[in-house]
């Protein structure tokens, strides 16, 4: 049965996707995913992984979708439930890491678009392929891909389905860092902790920005980035920062915090 699995380690929580070797998303995989995004607390960071070695994810289960249409009832249910699980992680305030090995195709990448930062193994495939079923992205990949990569390479993935590389997938912008494939996840949970060492109020404040630097024109990003700032201004994180830097010593954030 598809679940997902949670560890916590110095503010950073791992999630691994579990359903065989090809970690598709089934609606019990997006329950579990939901439920645990639910649950996080106080995480600083959060890393998502799939188990094993195959696969991070393969996009939405086929044989389930072959069931919803054979009922009569077509993708909707799944494919929504999908998007209530993606976009629970889209909304996380907290920074977020996909540590992808093996294939991430389909909704599987998708959902690694969800997170702020990729790191990927060198045996690690991307695609969207939903074309070869006479379908399409549908979880926000296109949008999302698009603002990564570029409106052309977005569509050239969309309509051929073709597959790229890790290399390719750095090259391009997709993906933040390529590391040896055995290290993937590792690589991953040191980035989340030396993160999670950090402001919490600043990294979070960071993320709001960028959401409206994409989505206002540029004069209302800079005034909604200014406000961010001001909000800061008196924070314990700033009064550490400052008192840091004065000193010549590294800042002490985790200090300021109740977690």
């Amino acid at each position: 049965m598809a679940s997902v699995t949670a560890k916590t380690r110095l503010g950073v929580t791992t999630l691994t996707l579990e359903n065989g070797r090809a970690n598709a998303i089934t609606t019990d995989m997006a329950d579990a995913l939901l439920g645990a995004i639910a649950t996080l607390g106080e995480a600083s960071v959060l890393v998502i992984g799939g188990a094993g070695v195959f696969a991070f994810c393969t996009g939405s289960d086929i044989a389930e979708l072959s069931q919803l249409h054979e009922a009569g009832e077509g993708p909707g249910p799944l494919l929504r439930k999908e998007s209530a699980a993606l976009e629970s992680i889209a909304a996380l305030e907290i920074p977020t890491i996909a540590a992808v090995r093996g294939l991430c195709l389909g909704g599987g990448l998708e959902l690694a678009l969800c997170c702020d930062l990729i790191i990927a193994g060198e045996d690690a495939r991307f695609s969207l392929p939903e074309v070869q079923l006479g379908a399409f992205p549908a979880l926000g990949g296109p949008l999302r891909l698009a603002r990564r990569i570029g409106v052309g390479r977005t569509m050239e993935m969309m309509f051929d389905g073709c597959e790229i590389s890790a290399e390719t997938a750095r090259v391009w912008g997709l993906v933040n860092r390529v590391v040896p494939a055995a290290h993937t996840l590792r690589e991953a949970e040191i980035w989340a902790m030396r993160l999670a060492q950090g402001p919490r109020t600043s990294l979070r404040a960071m993320k709001r920005a960028m959401r409206v630097a994409l989505e206002l024109p540029e004069a209302d990003a800079v005034e909604a980035m200014l406000r961010e700032a001001e909000a800061l201004g008196n924070s314990p994180d700033i009064a550490e920062g400052l008192r840091a830097f004065s000193a010549r010593e590294t800042p002490a954030f985790w200090q300021n915090r109740k977690d």
